[in-house]
């Protein structure tokens, strides 16, 4: 792929999570110095859910394979949400996304994110960029066609463009745009198990008085277990997330979560996150500036598209900033692009979370999410 034109040469990215190591694998084939920043190198112990048109943006970055290789494969012509069991277990018959009848490549990946990152970094040095962890972004100044970047170990640097990729708390949007833009507190906070040794049972979603639990095997033995739970906004110690995990599965009579149940012991790691979103009204850059990923637009994780949209969004700014005229125009052009797309996932999670609270038809909340996921089935 080297050797295309494209509307710049040397390009910061701040922030190596999804979408900073797409955007970063998909510029250095392209001939593109790349330098990828972040603060840590540590990745949180989640299981993530890819579907639908992700699975040919996995494609373009030629990483498939891996992440066939490294994940559990959902086959057929549905969804995630094709396995849906109520509080005893039993299936539910809702209604189906079937928009993609023709489809050639996996219906989803549900992957461990450590190995998805070992994957995606792995792809990214290949490619030729310079990933450096420990250090960040402490300030900038755009000058004419170049952006000069200090860093926070002293050292300074040009390029043509910077892109922060630096999650929902970016402190390139802060430096942007101010503290205006500020995550909201969906009121619930999400409860996730990485369970060793897990008993083979039937995964899926399991619904019961406004709890879903999702549980997904991954390979290794290891299982998936997530929920959310309603409180205000506070820090969650370990022992007071396993009890309250406890309270969740113990709503449940289905016997595979019964069996995950009794494996809770006191010792186990349950990960604690607050729901939150945000979305970044245009425009999402300032000069040779932009934000992407959850740094211009976070969901919550109700329509499985918290990962998808970030690696989306690096494979199109990739695809825009080739054979562009200028970066003002592949940034803009990369806007128009997304846009419509990522506020339709975070206005339709937000409404499939009040829907699940208020313990609604479990047909009802299909029929919206399935056609939120119609459109994401098509070109992004």
């Amino acid at each position: 792929m080297t050797g295309q034109r494209t509307a710049v040469g040397r390009v910061l990215v701040v922030g190596g999570g999804l979408a900073g190591l797409t955007l970063a694998t998909a510029l250095g084939r392209l001939g593109v110095e790349v330098d990828v920043v972040d603060v840590t190198d540590q990745v949180e112990r989640w299981g993530l859910g890819l579907t639908s048109r992700v699975m040919y943006a996995l494609e373009s970055l030629e990483v498939l394979e891996d992440c066939r290789a490294a994940g559990t494969v959902i086959t057929g012509r549905g969804s995630l949400y094709d396995f849906m069991f109520d509080g005893a277990g039993e299936r539910m018959e809702i209604p189906s996304s079937r928009s993609d009848r023709a489809r050639r490549l996996p219906a989803g990946i549900v992957i461990y994110r450590p190995e998805l990152f070992r994957i995606l970094r792995a792809h990214a040095a290949a490619a030729g960029a310079d990933l450096r962890y420990g250090v960040t972004v402490q300030s900038m100044d755009q000058t004419g066609d170049r952006v000069d970047a200090t860093f926070t170990d002293g050292r300074s640097d040009s390029y043509d463009l910077v892109v922060g990729a630096d999650g929902i708390r970016s402190h390139v949007r802060a430096l942007l745009f101010g503290q205006q833009v500020r995550p909201n507190y969906a009121g619930r906070i999400s409860l996730v198990w990485i369970v060793p040794d897990a008993p083979r049972g039937p995964a899926g979603f399991y619904c019961c008085r406004g709890t879903l639990v999702a549980v997904s095997h991954l390979p290794g033995q290891l299982a998936y277990v997530a929920t959310g739970y309603g409180m205000p906004y506070a820090q969650v110690t370990q022992p007071e997330a396993v009890r309250l995990l406890r309270e969740v599965l113990d709503r449940f009579t289905a016997p595979h979560l019964l069996d995950l149940r009794q494996r809770l012991t006191a010792d186990q790691d349950v990960r604690v996150k607050p729901y939150e979103w945000l979305l970044v009204e245009p425009p999402w850059h300032r000069g040779r500036i932009t934000v992407i990923g959850d740094a211009a637009h976070a969901t919550t994780a109700h329509l499985t598209s918290i990962g998808g949209m970030a690696i989306e969004d690096g494979v199109v700014l990739a695809e825009e900033l080739t054979g562009a005229e200028s970066v003002e125009v592949a940034l803009e052009s990369f806007q128009r692009r997304r846009i419509d797309r990522v506020r339709m996932v975070v206005d339709t999670s937000e409404q499939l979370l009040r829907m699940q609270l208020e313990d609604a038809d479990q047909r009802d909340i299909a029929l919206v999410r399935n056609k939120a996921l119609t459109m994401l089935a098509g070109p992004y």
